[in-house]
């Protein structure tokens, strides 16, 4: 696991000291309880500044918690932008900096979601994503068959 910004770890351990009873600041990484934690959220903010893998969206995903997420990288092929029009989407994928992060709470589609609460639908929709290697293998050979001009069968075996 990378490290963060030091003024931030510095700031997060202030805060951690300053307010024990109701925030926590671990700087070492640990598998079970970040699932732990993962799991009992609503929202996940991923402010990456590169997003090579998108584990922690997908993780996010998995369990419900619906990422806010910089779009960068990958992270849009991970994570459909939440269209309240539509109903479609099962998180939200922003433009905002790491510079404009404390503007987030202005965000219109994430504050309406935080208030007026269309998120079951929202988190369903999220749980059923599927990053399984045996769909990512369907993709990839529809890609191939598609470069070499080739159908596929209707269904493809694992």
């Amino acid at each position: 696991m990378a490290e963060g910004d030091p003024a931030y770890e510095t700031a997060l351990a202030i805060a951690a000291r300053k307010y024990a009873t109701k925030f926590a600041y671990r700087k070492s990484y640990d598998e079970t309880l970040a699932h732990l934690i993962e799991g009992g959220m609503d929202i996940t903010l991923i402010p990456s500044r590169f997003e090579p893998s998108g584990l922690s969206a997908m993780h996010s995903l998995k369990y419900g918690s619906l990422p806010i997420a910089r779009a960068t990288g990958g992270i849009h092929q991970i994570i459909e932008d939440y269209d309240p029009a539509s109903d479609s989407g099962y998180g939200f994928c922003t433009t905002i900096t790491r510079a404009k992060l404390s503007g987030i709470r202005s965000s219109g589609r994430a504050k309406s979601f935080a208030i007026d609460r269309p998120g079951a639908r929202l988190m369903e929709r999220a749980m059923t994503r599927d990053f399984s290697w045996e769909v990512a293998v369907q993709r990839y050979e529809a890609i191939y068959a598609s470069i070499l001009g080739q159908s596929l069968p209707m269904q493809l075996t694992a």
